[in-house]
């Protein structure tokens, strides 16, 4: 029904103006608690060279991938992913959108069809141009609203989970598994979502 995707670094980060050794980045946490919560298979966005330790050389990093337009290579992500039309992408905020392995992993597969939830943590510059790269990288994909938590935040990230998945997936998880039958979806919103299914089947 749904397969999360998530673009996680661990290592040195910066938290709440303090750089931190972490043994798990916060973007996988974030998508662990979305896993159990939605009881849906996870899978990583792993590069093919390994991002720097440090958080500084990590910075520098990303800033010339986005500067010079470099489409990183990332490992295989499993055909599984793809099968589902739910599709739940996470990644950290780095200069004011999502990474540029992401960026690559988007530009190489067709999305047509396919509801896409993003969701990212960032230490308080939010989502930045990321939903709008989404739409203009996925122009067939549904981009639905996302999660943003502050990286700091993400071990009490649960109840924040647990209202955007009440908000939004439970009418469009009823919306797809209901194709079509607008006599079946109880709320207005359930209503609207089946009808940009069935335009896009």
């Amino acid at each position: 029904m749904a397969a999360i995707l998530v673009c996680s670094r661990a290592g040195e980060n910066l938290i709440e103006g303090q750089l931190k050794k972490l043994g798990i980045g916060n973007t996988q946490i974030l998508a662990e608690k979305l896993s159990e919560q939605l009881q849906c298979p996870l899978y990583t966005l792993d590069p093919v060279e390994p991002y720097p330790e440090s958080y500084r050389a990590m910075v520098e990093h990303a800033k010339k991938e986005k500067a010079a337009n470099d489409f990183p290579r990332y490992q295989t992500v499993p055909s599984a992913f793809f099968k589902e039309r739910i599709l739940f992408v996470g990644f950290p905020n780095w200069w004011g959108t999502y990474p540029m392995i992401v960026a690559s992993f988007l530009k190489d597969h067709h999305f047509d069809g396919k509801i896409i939830f993003p969701f990212c943590t960032h230490e308080g510059s939010g989502f930045g141009n990321s939903l709008e790269d989404f739409k203009k990288t996925c122009p067939e994909a549904l981009i639905y609203p996302g999660l943003g938590i502050r990286g700091s935040r993400v071990n009490k990230a649960d109840t924040a989970i647990q209202n955007w998945v009440s908000q939004h997936f439970i009418t469009i998880e009823e919306g797809v598994d209901r194709y079509g039958k607008e006599t079946n979806c109880r709320k207005r919103k359930s209503r609207d979502i089946c009808a940009e299914i069935c335009a896009i089947k």
